[in-house]
């Protein structure tokens, strides 16, 4: 070692640099409604976050006097540019216990200001839905 010269120290790995699990999630039994934001999660200054793990699903718990779409959507914007739509499902049938979900592992990583969003809709006339709309998403610093 050279006097006076500080050892390279390699920077601790995403898990090591303060991680704090966030869940998001939305479970309910619903009646017909306009998209509706369930919740939200913005990436704070001075972190990243991972989404680990999303999961939705829609179930016709009563039957609609006429059914219209049913959707479920996680989207993602991030800072600065246009929303996506990172998930989504779709419901069409009028039966009840009639279903859709999608759930899946991602390893997107999020930047200070990227928001992601949980949203429901349902264009039915009468009827209810069970909807779940649930993201795990583990921050740390950036």
């Amino acid at each position: 070692m050279v006097r006076g010269v500080q050892p390279v120290v390699a920077r601790p790995a995403w898990h090591d640099r303060n991680p704090f699990v966030i869940m998001r999630g939305f479970s309910s039994v619903t009646g017909p409604h306009s998209m509706t934001d369930r919740w939200t999660y913005t990436v704070p200054a001075g972190k990243k976050a991972y989404i680990e793990f999303l999961c939705i699903k829609s179930i016709r718990a009563t039957a609609a006097g006429t059914a219209g779409t049913v959707v479920i959507q996680i989207t993602y914007t991030p800072s600065g540019a246009s929303e996506q739509v990172l998930a989504a499902t779709g419901l069409y049938t009028n039966t009840v216990g009639d279903k859709d979900e999608v759930t899946c592992g991602h390893a997107l990583t999020m930047l200070a200001g990227d928001l992601l969003k949980g949203l429901t809709y349902d264009g039915s006339t009468g009827g209810t839905v069970n909807y779940l709309v649930v993201a795990k998403i583990t921050e740390f610093d950036a």
